[in-house]
């Protein structure tokens, strides 16, 4: 009865004022609680989701934020003894041990790995970007105005001019001043296309050992991501012939094939001489997407039919960029295929991060070509030496391999219709 009800909180209210009855109260619970460790468990459960959940929630950060604020304005001598609680706090020798203990434990190889590539990341987008602003605003490249804005603004993060350029540029300005002058490009004006066109270029230089690249616009941030003292990009202008349907006349009359040849150095047909190749890594690099799959499959039949020796020596490889770049908080990590992604956003999933999107707090882009990475990506997931993943091509069957060219590449509709047919259910990675 509500009547009762009353009655009795009121006693218990009454009771609850009596300091000697409180503190058998407590007494008694805490014999209860220490003796009865099921129910520690559920309680610690309990209070560590209702905890969880209190705090997750912002506004309730907000207001605690604000109420300690003011408690320390309005008692001062709190913080001068709390700070003096600390310091004898910290002059206990096992506390000393201890932290130090738990700050090795901390400290793997790979934590420092991850930290310092992180820091580096934030150091040179600070500076660069800074630069960027200082070019734009003074339309020159000047370091002197660099290093008064970087004391200007007290920022610890922005590293000295030196510092920069020596750390991620190898001590070359003329790299960093190009790293400055591509920045945040922006888009100036849009047009709209009646057809769809190839928008490609051209550069090889003679002393280089690298690369084939393909796919609209990858020559720009290829050519900015390499390294000049060892690399070399050769863009080609848009899906390369069929050489499956066309004579050896046809084929050299070709502008994109005859630079190719040229730049291997090897000849071609009867003159061909594998002594004369410059390169013995050529990397061929290409958009994720079916076009880029497509040119990929033209240059291996090119290099199938007049440039096997290549093949068979095992210096032809294909770049694997990757497929998606993950980002939580400061942390980015890149993911060259699908079990790469799962694999990454298990462990981050561990780490209980705030949810968001049905991730726990983390931002997937998906790459389909490799336009869309800027050159400092494209260099460390794609064209460095020390961490690219690359796939060297090998032909383990010869006949098999000219069957499979032959069926795909050749003028016959036929046996590439059924072979697709009978492969099209076991296709992966389709892009559609």
């Amino acid at each position: 009865k509500p009547e009762m009800r009353e009655i009795l909180s009121k006693r218990v209210k009454k009771q609850w004022e009596d300091e000697e009855y409180k503190q058998y109260m407590i007494q008694k619970f805490l014999e209860f609680y220490k003796s009865n460790k099921k129910y520690q468990e559920k309680n610690n459960r309990i209070l560590n989701e209702n905890q969880k959940r209190y705090w997750s929630n912002p506004e309730n950060r907000r207001r605690w934020a604000k109420k300690v604020k003011e408690y320390f304005d309005k008692h001062p001598e709190k913080r001068k003894e709390l700070s003096l609680k600390a310091k004898k706090q910290w002059q206990d020798k096992d506390l000393l041990k201890w932290r130090s203990q738990k700050t090795k434990e901390q400290w793997t190889p790979e934590f420092r790995l991850k930290r310092k590539k992180s820091y580096n990341q934030t150091y040179r987008e600070k500076a660069v970007k800074l630069m960027r602003g200082i070019f734009e605003k003074y339309e020159k490249f000047d370091k002197e105005k660099y290093n008064q804005e970087r004391l200007k603004l007290q920022d610890k993060s922005l590293l000295r001019f030196d510092t920069i350029c020596q750390r991620f540029f190898d001590n070359n300005e003329a790299r960093l001043k190009e790293a400055v002058l591509n920045y945040n490009h922006r888009i100036k004006k849009i047009i709209k296309l009646k057809k769809r066109m190839d928008v490609y270029d051209f550069e090889i230089e003679d002393t280089h050992n690298f690369a084939l690249a393909s796919g609209i616009f990858v020559h720009n941030s290829s050519r900015q991501a390499r390294d000049r003292h060892f690399q070399a990009i050769l863009p080609l202008r848009g899906k390369i012939l069929n050489v499956e349907r066309a004579r050896l006349d046809k084929i050299l009359a070709s502008k994109e094939i005859k630079s190719l040849i040229i730049a291997l150095g090897t000849a071609v047909a009867e003159d061909f001489n594998l002594e004369k190749l410059r390169y013995h890594r050529i990397i061929l690099m290409a958009d994720g997407d079916v076009d880029g799959r497509h040119i990929v499959t033209l240059l291996l039949t090119l290099f199938y039919r007049y440039f096997k020796p290549i093949i068979e020596a095992g210096y032809l490889y294909i770049a694997q960029p990757p497929l998606y770049r993950i980002q939580a908080g400061k942390m980015i990590e890149y993911a060259y295929t699908e079990d790469d992604k799962a694999e990454i956003l298990d462990s981050l999933k561990k780490e209980k991060r705030p949810t968001k999107g049905g991730y726990p707090g983390i931002s997937i882009q998906r790459y389909k070509g490799l336009g869309e990475m800027n050159p400092e990506e494209l260099w460390s997931t794609t064209i460095n030496p020390e961490n690219r993943v690359l796939l060297k091509v090998k032909i383990e069957d010869a006949k098999e391999a000219d069957r499979i060219f032959d069926t795909l590449m050749g003028e016959e509709v036929l046996p590439r219709k059924k072979f697709i047919q009978t492969y099209a259910k076991k296709a992966k990675n389709l892009d559609i």
